[in-house]
């Protein structure tokens, strides 16, 4: 199964220009209103782009120059709503049925995989949210789709169903003959869910990347932004080989490549730092110790820096981190494979 995107659409902050090729589970990833949710209202025909092509397994949904442009009936798509787009009049086990090309006992089970077994004959208005959720994702799976395309399937409902309908989701993903495509904010969840992980910020994709590089070798400060990293700052190249100089900090930075013309930032993940090493020694004062749950977040002021506000973020279990306080200084460490050089 393969999906083919190459479309334009002009909206009001910009144009929406998506160009993805894909034939394994893939998350769109952006910031709010970076054209996400737009790109698969496209790909559903619920909206039509001003021009280009899609293509779902060799079958043209839309294609501008031949004037086609299926309806969403036809598409064999299978979308997930943000308000979910129940039927009012219907219960839940007919709101699965309604579309339904699965035998009664796989219904039965499409209930109790989706955690609805009790609510079979309850209307929407009579559940919660996270329930109307799951009743739509399962009313998507017992269409059997070609394609499943979900609008952060997981936003509504509360932490402790959202990681057990992960799992069910992630299931059904796996098991699922056709393509997915997933909307979400959530860099752990498509980390976890999707082999593909695709950028888009103000309507142009970035990148296409694996997980490992997604998390690891982030090209674009966009991509390193949404997988995380918190320290990101522009940089020069020195007359020296794999060396740069952060101005922000004042600080000199060994790489272990040599920055190309396009890079002009570079980005030090908070947990990649380490109270000892071999490569670039970073001199700092203690500005702020923050308790998080499981980690404590400190904020650095790299003591060769010139403004107050030039911190560095630096993230570590809470036994290291225990008796720090503003004003004590420490040195901190990062190895150069460890240092991204971004576009």
């Amino acid at each position: 199964m393969e999906l083919k995107v190459n479309i334009k659409k002009r909206l009001h902050q910009f144009t929406l220009e998506a160009n993805i090729e894909t034939d394994a589970p893939m998350a769109l990833l952006g910031a709010s209103g970076s054209g996400k949710s737009m790109t698969l209202k496209c790909i559903a025909g619920i909206e039509k782009p001003d021009e280009g092509v899609i293509i779902l397994n060799g079958r043209t949904l839309f294609d501008s120059e031949k004037n086609i442009n299926l309806s969403p009936q036809k598409r064999n798509v299978g979308y997930l709503f943000q308000n979910y787009a129940l039927f009012p009049n219907m219960t839940v086990k007919q709101n699965i049925q309604v579309a339904s090309k699965k035998s009664a006992e796989e219904t039965e089970n499409l209930i109790s995989n989706f955690y609805l077994s009790g609510l079979e004959n309850k209307y929407p208005r009579e559940i919660s949210g996270g329930q109307q959720q799951r009743t739509a994702l399962a009313r998507i799976i017992a269409s059997e789709p070609e394609a499943i395309l979900l609008d952060e399937p997981f936003s509504a409902i509360d932490s402790y169903m959202r990681w057990k309908l992960e799992m069910t989701v992630s299931d059904i993903i796996n098991d699922f003959g056709g393509l997915t495509v997933m909307v979400t904010h959530d860099r752990n969840e498509a980390y976890r869910n999707c082999r593909r992980i695709c950028i888009i910020n103000d309507g142009k994709i970035e990148v296409m990347l694996n997980g490992d590089e997604f998390m690891h070798q982030s090209k674009t400060v966009g991509a390193a932004r949404i997988s995380g990293c918190k320290n990101i700052y522009g940089f020069v190249k020195t007359n020296e080989d794999r060396q740069i100089f952060v101005p922000e900090l004042n600080i000199y930075l060994s790489t272990d490549r040599n920055a190309d013309e396009n890079q002009k930032y570079v980005g030090l993940r908070a947990h990649y730092f380490s109270t000892d090493g071999l490569e670039n020694r970073i001199d700092c004062e203690v500005e702020r110790v923050i308790g998080d749950v499981f980690s404590t977040i400190i904020m650095l002021k790299p003591i060769s820096a010139e403004s107050k506000d030039s911190l560095i973020r630096f993230e570590t279990d809470k036994e290291k981190a225990a008796g720090l306080n503003k004003g004590d200084k420490m040195s901190v460490y990062i190895d150069s494979k460890d240092i991204l050089l971004l576009e």
